[in-house]
């Protein structure tokens, strides 16, 4: 049988996406060489030092459906058990000292899990869960596919959703599925993430949260496979423009020219254009992640390891000592937002007094912190609009490809969106081979 000779890749960018597109194509025999600018890899899903230990530049956490992502690690010779903290699926969400606690089972299969989470749901008002209930059968029926995509903020409407429920269970999940407000995000991605999570294995809808920090857990394990399959990796080196001309593409680093069989920029949107400027591709507007930790004495626990705040800025705070073993660590989480107070202080002491609100119904307080943090992402996601228009894997230019979480997808801006959309480019360069 005729063997191809393998395609000389380069791949732009060391973030998930081209991570993903690396591996795939180096368990198919081609050769891969990985340009970053960064002195590390990661991109957005990177581990950031601080004294004696390590942080996330925001908390990033995935959902039992992400099978790409869970296929990959297992690919790479990891097991998903070793990297994540697996915890089904429960939302305690606070407004002042008010609380509603959904928590599935898990005996039941999907989606009787969630109908029965629903049921038995604390503090929801029954109108609510018989709305909610009603809806999500509706959605059932229509697989979860719309005629027309809208805002989640006009979908609830339409499904006749409380006020409560949506305040206490709907938004918190938009916001930390598509990082987007409700009233211009997507629902029919929203609608996909729901139906990935809920209707296939009960499993599906469990809440994964890496067991260290993203370097460490999954960054650098990755590289590291790399590496050993023989693929050349180049960091510290900005790639300066990208083309494909004479039956060839180009790369232009700051010592010269490199020639290769195919290239897949895995960079974002706004670094693309000074990369590859006559590819078109629509222009995105962003949201931010605001992350807030705070170190308290190593005894200091929450009474769960996530909680959700509905009362102002702060929207989740974790326990990192009970999910990353870094004991009395808190990150609390502030997507999507505006303008945060410019003090630093303020912002801290803010975060801490919403806690500390929730906290009041557990009769627990928490004082001023050893230390803090404060990470913010300008650039997150994209904003996850309706009907938005994304990019495609293959592109104008001949053998050139586009990976990364904003490329056209079923997916907001995720880990599982980067995953996906790398090993899609991947699989269209294997496609010429």
């Amino acid at each position: 049988m005729h063997k191809h000779t393998p395609r000389n890749v380069a791949i732009v960018g060391a973030g998930l996406a081209g991570l993903s597109a690396a591996h795939t194509l180096l368990r198919q025999g081609q050769q891969v060489t990985l340009f970053e600018a960064a002195p590390q890899a990661g991109g957005r899903a990177r581990g950031v030092p601080h004294a004696e230990t390590m942080l996330d530049n925001g908390q990033h956490i995935c959902l039992g459906a992400y099978r790409a992502t869970l296929t990959l690690l297992r690919e790479a010779g990891m097991d998903p058990a070793q990297v994540f903290t697996r915890l089904p699926l429960a939302l305690h969400m606070h407004h002042g000292t008010d609380r509603m606690s959904l928590v599935t089972p898990t005996c039941l299969p999907a989606p009787l899990h969630l109908l029965w989470a629903l049921l038995t749901a604390r503090g929801l008002t029954l109108n609510s869960k018989w709305r909610t209930i009603r809806w999500m059968l509706r959605l059932k029926q229509s697989v979860y596919t719309l005629t027309q995509d809208t805002t989640v903020a006009s979908l609830l409407t339409q499904g006749q959703q409380t006020e409560m429920a949506t305040r206490m269970l709907w938004e918190p999940l938009c916001l930390a599925a598509l990082n987007t407000p409700i009233e211009s995000a997507s629902a029919q991605v929203f609608l996909n993430v729901l139906r990935d999570s809920f209707q296939q294995q009960r499993s599906d809808s469990d809440f994964l949260i890496l067991k260290s920090d993203l370097s460490s857990s999954l960054i650098t394990p990755l590289l590291e496979k790399i590496i050993a399959l023989g693929g050349k990796v180049l960091m510290r080196t900005p790639v300066l423009a990208a083309r494909h001309e004479s039956a060839q593409c180009v790369l232009e680093i700051a010592h010269g020219l490199h020639h290769f069989d195919d290239i897949i920029l895995a960079v974002g949107p706004h670094q693309l254009k000074t990369i590859a400027s006559d590819i078109d591709i629509p222009a995105f507007d962003y949201q931010p992640i605001t992350t807030v930790y705070l170190q308290y004495p190593p005894t200091t626990t929450l009474p769960l390891p996530m909680m959700g705040l509905c009362h102002g800025l702060a929207q989740w705070i974790f326990d990192r000592g009970i999910c990353c073993d870094q004991p009395g660590l808190l990150a609390v989480v502030i997507s999507a937002h505006g303008l945060l107070p410019s003090d630093k202080d303020s912002l801290v002491q803010q975060c801490i007094a919403e806690l500390n609100q929730a906290l009041a119904g557990y009769s627990m307080q928490l004082a001023h912190p050893l230390w803090t943090q404060i990470i913010t992402e300008k650039r997150a996601t994209f904003s996850c609009t309706p009907d938005l228009a994304r990019p495609h894997t293959i592109t104008a230019q001949p053998h050139i490809h586009l990976a990364g979480d904003y490329v056209a997808g079923r997916y907001p801006a995720t880990i599982e969106g980067a995953v996906m959309s790398g090993i899609a480019a991947a699989e269209a360069v294997l496609a010429n081979a």
